[in-house]
């Protein structure tokens, strides 16, 4: 294996659950259709990138889970008009400015986290705060939206790998990029880069993002939306082309649990949030596989302290129904018994 493939390709096998439900799209994607008019709101004036822009029309464009979207034609100050077609942004086009916005940044505190707590769909996030420590704010990220879940999903063993996650596969994995010497650059990352977030401009070829919920944090936190096989960007080209141009944090031989790890926040989101989502098994399964790499015995014998609580719980039933029984009085057993040969 040559050096630039080193440490980008998973070699942790996507798993059956998730193998059965996805496969990265092919073929051309459909462009939105216009439709109707759209009210352009004067906060989204604005924030035009090109101050004096002039919006000549806005259409009904495309869909959102979350929103109306819109295609705007507008006209500049300079007398040019602009139209943006959204289709899947070019590997070799996305992933070099990605990279450039990731190296670029910088925090105003040098450290990780954000002034306010922005948005991932219908997540507020719990990044509105600033630390040195990546592992911190990661733990405080990924533990909000499990408490979220944990609700929704009521499933005892998913309760059990979202705690082992945090308490000890994400210092394993994340202690180690602050320590021995080494510096984690706070990179001002997209927070949810994935292929329906970004385009490309039909006039100049150059690839786009939007639909940001960014925070300060590990510039690779960006790659694990890139892992699920549903989406465009999990084709491997991706990210080779981002490794071209910011190399893998070291310990580079935790990459590709790193990206599992922080695959889980994207996927989680979408199981409690996405109307028909068939993740559930997914993250639980990627959850346990994270704790069998490194915490073996802990998971076996959380496993196993589950299952004789639960059993103990069916055995404490049982034990009531009879006591039940057992407190009856002759008379009682008795019309039990000819209530029993009248349903016969």
């Amino acid at each position: 294996m040559d050096e630039d493939s080193n440490h980008t390709i998973s070699s942790i096998a996507i798993g059956d659950a998730q193998r059965k439900i996805e496969e990265t799209p092919a073929g051309q994607i459909q462009p939105p259709v216009a439709s109707g008019t759209y009210q352009v709101d004067e906060s989204v004036i604005n924030a035009l990138p090109v101050p004096n822009t002039e919006i000549l029309q806005a259409f009904n464009y495309g869909e959102s889970l979350w929103g109306k979207t819109a295609k705007l034609m507008v006209k500049l100050p300079s007398g040019e008009t602009e139209d943006y077609f959204l289709k899947p942004a070019d590997p070799n086009k996305l992933a070099p400015r990605l990279a450039d916005m990731h190296l670029r940044s910088k925090s105003p505190t040098g450290k990780f986290g954000f002034h306010i707590s922005t948005c991932h769909a219908r997540i507020a996030q719990a990044v509105d705060t600033w630390d040195n420590s990546w592992c911190g704010l990661f733990t405080r990220h990924l533990g909000h939206i499990m408490e979220l879940a944990k609700p929704i999903l009521n499933w005892l063993e998913f309760d059990v790998v979202c705690r082992l996650t945090l308490e000890k596969v994400v210092p394993r994995l994340l202690l180690p990029l602050q320590a021995d010497g080494r510096v984690l650059k706070p990179s001002l990352i997209h927070g949810d880069c994935w292929d329906g977030n970004t385009a490309m401009d039909a006039a100049t070829g150059e690839a786009f993002v939007f639909d940001v919920c960014s925070f300060y944090g590990h510039n690779e936190y960006d790659t694990g939306n890139w892992r699920a096989p549903r989406h465009r960007l999990s084709n491997k080209a991706y990210i080779r082309s981002y490794k071209r141009h910011f190399p893998v944090s070291e310990p580079a031989e935790d990459w590709d649990a790193r990206n599992l790890l922080y695959s889980l926040t994207f996927n989680i989101g979408n199981t409690i949030y996405i109307p028909g989502s068939q993740q559930r098994q997914v993250v639980y399964d990627d959850m346990t596989n994270l704790c069998k790499m490194f915490c073996p015995e802990d998971l076996k014998a959380e496993m196993q302290k589950l299952r004789r609580s639960s059993e103990n719980t069916a055995h404490g039933h049982a034990e009531v129904g009879a006591n039940k029984r057992g407190d009856e009085t002759p008379e009682e057993e008795e019309e039990e018994e000819e209530e029993e040969e009248e349903e016969v």
